[in-house]
């Protein structure tokens, strides 16, 4: 059994860099740099060969998951994560950033990897590019329109681009966006006109599909922001995770925002997650924080997660109550609200071949392994 390794080395440049896998201090042990998105790096073991950036449910299969692994491409269980095989054949870039299902018809996925869209129209069971204009772009964000299936949005290093024909061709949606190295891109539930883009120059807000952008940053004292989640329970509610300064609060779509940051052990934020009851969940570099519908203070949760690098937060629409927490090649999955966290895994094939499915990371009942190459946070 070998320990998880984590290193955080901090970026002074925002350009994209492609990540790179090396195997080092044993073969069973894979030596990850995140993207330079999130301004870190990890070294972590795990059966996903690379870092998890994404896992999806499908929107009636309770039992079927995807999961996107920058460096190793795009998996799928049927049995609800505790075995998964490799469903990338067909996609020429394995360095995937997003993933997308469509909910109406959910065989046809999208990946952002660093070099354009691809897409399936089996489940995963074969890949091509989407739309010869998106080639060589890093996209790091795709959505959906739920009001226009055929309309697709991505953030990318080049900005916003816009599809509405399911991704066969693209358009430029970036007036008023000053900034075109753009990180995150999500859409209002309660207004389907109305899209919020960010990265590292704040947050931008456009009322009209993306036609006009502008910028929706007052009170945000750090313009580095790396997620955002929209409260489903509670319309105009919007949170910001930055790079520095914790998460973000405002009440009125992006118009004035505040602070949320007491009980915050760590103010690196990688991810954020509305649960559909309110409930806030915020991945840190420092593991996961929890803030109840309508509290003040956050709470760190999960013992088993406290000192681990959170890369994604994702809910299951299934099972209430449950979560999943993405780091390095692991993923963790909890069925109490971030209480408790154990390892999804137990048996994964990937591109090569069956991998352990395990890092030797401590699991609920055994005795923590015994770190074999030191631990830097």
């Amino acid at each position: 059994m070998l320990s998880a390794l984590y290193v955080r080395a901090w970026c002074t440049s925002s350009r994209p860099r492609r990540l790179v896998a090396l195997l080092a201090l044993s073969t069973k042990v894979l030596v990850a740099v995140l993207p330079a998105s999130a301004n870190h790096i990890v070294m972590h073991g795990g059966p996903f060969a690379g870092v998890v950036v994404a896992l999806v449910p499908h929107p009636t299969e309770p039992e079927t998951l995807y999961l996107a692994a920058f460096s190793s491409g795009i998996y799928k269980s049927v049995d609800g994560g505790r075995r998964w095989s490799s469903a990338s054949r067909g996609l020429e870039d394995l360095s995937v950033l997003a993933l997308a299902v469509d909910p109406v018809s959910p065989r046809t996925l999208y990946a952002g990897t660093d070099s354009g869209v691809f897409v399936s129209r089996d489940g995963g069971e074969a890949w091509r590019p989407a739309g010869r204009s998106m080639a060589g772009k890093n996209v790091r964000s795709l959505v959906i329109a739920p009001s226009k299936l055929t309309v697709l949005y991505a953030a990318t290093n080049e900005g916003i681009l816009w599809s509405r024909d399911r991704g066969a061709s693209w358009t430029p949606r970036n007036a008023g966006i000053p900034s075109r190295d753009l990180r995150v891109l999500r859409l209002d539930p309660s207004r389907p006109t109305r899209l919020l883009a960010a990265g590292f120059g704040g947050v931008f807000r456009s009322e009209d599909e993306g036609r006009q952008w502008r910028a929706v940053n007052q009170g945000l004292t750090d313009l580095r922001v790396r997620a955002l989640a929209f409260d489903p329970t509670r319309a105009e509610t919007l949170y910001a995770g930055t790079a520095g300064g914790g998460v973000f609060v405002t009440v009125d779509g992006g118009r004035m925002w505040r602070p949320l940051t007491e009980g915050l052990r760590n103010l690196t934020v990688l991810s954020l997650l509305v649960t559909p009851q309110g409930e806030l969940f915020a991945g840190t570099v420092g593991g996961v924080h929890r803030l109840q519908p309508s509290g003040t203070a956050w709470t760190p949760v999960g013992e088993d997660v406290l000192r681990l690098t959170i890369t994604f937060l994702t809910a299951n629409p299934h099972r209430p109550g449950t979560v999943y927490a993405g780091t390095g090649g692991l993923v963790f999955v909890s069925e109490d609200r971030g209480g408790h966290w154990q390892e999804l895994a137990t048996a994964v094939t990937g591109p090569a071949g069956p991998r352990p499915a395990s890092a030797g990371l401590q699991r609920r009942g055994e005795a923590q392994p015994k770190n074999q190459g030191g631990e830097s946070r």
